[in-house]
């Protein structure tokens, strides 16, 4: 007597004919990966297409109400270039990203190169270095803003102590210090991570490189440069590269410290979008800003990813 199968049974059994031959084998791993894509479409290539396209209308609570986005142009970058704080806040951003970009990659390698030594209790000194890194971005910033309050903060009572200032002074009230003042929180927020980057690439150094290089009489700062930084330039480019990206998004610092003030003097690129969107309501100025930024950051990151491929074609 034979068996009969049930429906569901059946149905596995085409299913699966369908996949293993011919035409339905060729097209079963795009269907695998396909919930996937559909989801990098929905979450980041359409609200990039977006916002890219929203530069060039008239994008605002008005349009946006009726329905009806006009087409202008060029006309929200010419009115963003017409702004003056938006030349102040592309100075800010310039200065901004140098130093924590160049501060984060020199503290993160003297780090690295620290804790790469073999000496007792080395890892307890490895995890608390990356405690800043692992805090929350929002706890960390308003950590560091009761730390620079003028009248109770730990930073004037630490520099009065030391004699190096002679009275408490507004670090993030004063226009001169707020941008350097929140420069600092984000340059001791993201070195840890450089670190971790930088450290994993130093034990993957063969170690009879290293003792070639001192039988050969290379000084320390001899075997860095000429022995240590040609085998690490992959892992210091990919760190460089991300420092750059994550200090120029890098919206709680400033936004939460001293949102862009005072008289706008830590103004960034990114917090100025952020105030054409949601406190003037003309999206399509924010999405300009936004434009402008995308942009800059992939012309950036590609000139530096060729310039390290050239090197290492050399």
């Amino acid at each position: 007597m034979m068996k009969r199968t049930s429906p569901r049974q059946e149905l596995k059994k085409t299913w699966s004919s369908m996949f293993e031959t011919g035409r339905g084998a060729r097209i079963y791993p795009y269907l695998m990966v396909l919930p996937a894509v559909l989801v990098v479409v929905g979450v980041v290539v359409y609200p990039l297409v977006y916002g890219i396209l929203s530069a060039f209308y008239d994008v605002t609570l008005r349009t946006l109400g009726s329905g009806k986005m006009n087409f202008v142009g060029l006309r929200n970058f010419e009115r963003v270039f017409a702004d003056p704080v938006f030349l102040q806040a592309s100075w800010n951003t310039l200065v901004w990203v140098v130093l924590n970009v160049v501060a984060q990659l020199g503290l993160g390698l003297a780090l690295a190169l620290l804790l790469h030594r073999a000496i007792p209790g080395i890892g307890f000194f490895r995890s608390g270095i990356l405690v800043p890194w692992v805090v929350p971005s929002v706890v960390a910033v308003l950590t560091w803003r009761w730390m620079y309050d003028p009248s109770v903060g730990i930073a004037n009572e630490l520099l009065l102590r030391l004699g190096i200032i002679d009275d408490y002074h507004p670090w993030l009230g004063d226009t001169a210090t707020s941008l350097y003042a929140v420069t600092i929180e984000s340059i001791w927020k993201g070195t840890p991570f450089v670190m971790l980057l930088l450290l994993a690439a130093l034990q993957l150094v063969p170690r009879s490189i290293l003792e070639a290089a001192s039988m050969d009489g290379a000084s320390g700062w001899r075997k860095l440069w000429h022995v240590i930084l040609p085998q690490i330039r992959v892992s210091f480019a990919i760190a460089a590269v991300l420092t750059f990206i994550l200090t120029v998004n890098n919206f709680n610092a400033i936004w939460l410290m001293t949102e862009g003030g005072p008289l706008n003097s830590s103004e960034i690129l990114f917090t100025l979008a952020y105030k054409y969107g949601f406190k003037r309501f003309d999206l399509g100025m924010a999405s300009a800003v936004a434009t402008m930024l995308f942009v800059g950051l992939v012309i950036a990151t590609t000139i530096y990813l060729k310039l390290i491929q050239a090197r290492e074609g050399d």
